[in-house]
């Protein structure tokens, strides 16, 4: 009894430890040059480039679409996840400031992810320059 009890709980030991996952490998920094597409959706696209760089302990950076260079109000990246947050404000069509926020995702040299203001919507995919290096 003793035996079957001591196998019992050696096999469940042994399947705990094979469910559990492994940690997440750190995303490296997304400093570069990127360059995509975002819209609403998949059939109206506009290009976009995003700069970034490091500073200091500070990730800052610039959208450029079309004829705009909108630099970015606050970013924040979490290496462990890959995921990005970033915010900027534009001018509206009817001069009223729009407030962007955009969430995405980090995976090797491709970004992707979502955008919203004022009850708009859509995603973005975006590719670093080099490859990723």
């Amino acid at each position: 009894m003793k035996r079957n009890l001591s196998l019992a709980v050696g096999l469940l030991l042994l399947a705990a430890c094979a469910s559990v996952q492994a940690p997440a490998v750190p995303t490296a920094p997304p400093s570069g040059v990127w360059s995509g597409d975002y819209g609403p959706d998949p059939e109206h696209r506009d290009s976009v480039r995003l700069d970034l760089k490091w500073e200091d302990t500070n990730l800052r950076g610039t959208v450029h679409a079309g004829f705009r260079d909108l630099p970015l109000s606050n970013v924040s990246f979490r290496p462990e996840t890959g995921m990005i947050t970033m915010q900027f404000d534009a001018q509206g069509n009817n001069g009223q400031t729009v407030h962007y926020l955009i969430e995405g995702k980090v995976e090797g040299d491709a970004m992707s992810g979502t955008w919203s203001h004022d009850g708009q919507r859509g995603d973005f995919r975006l590719r670093k320059a080099g490859g990723g290096k």
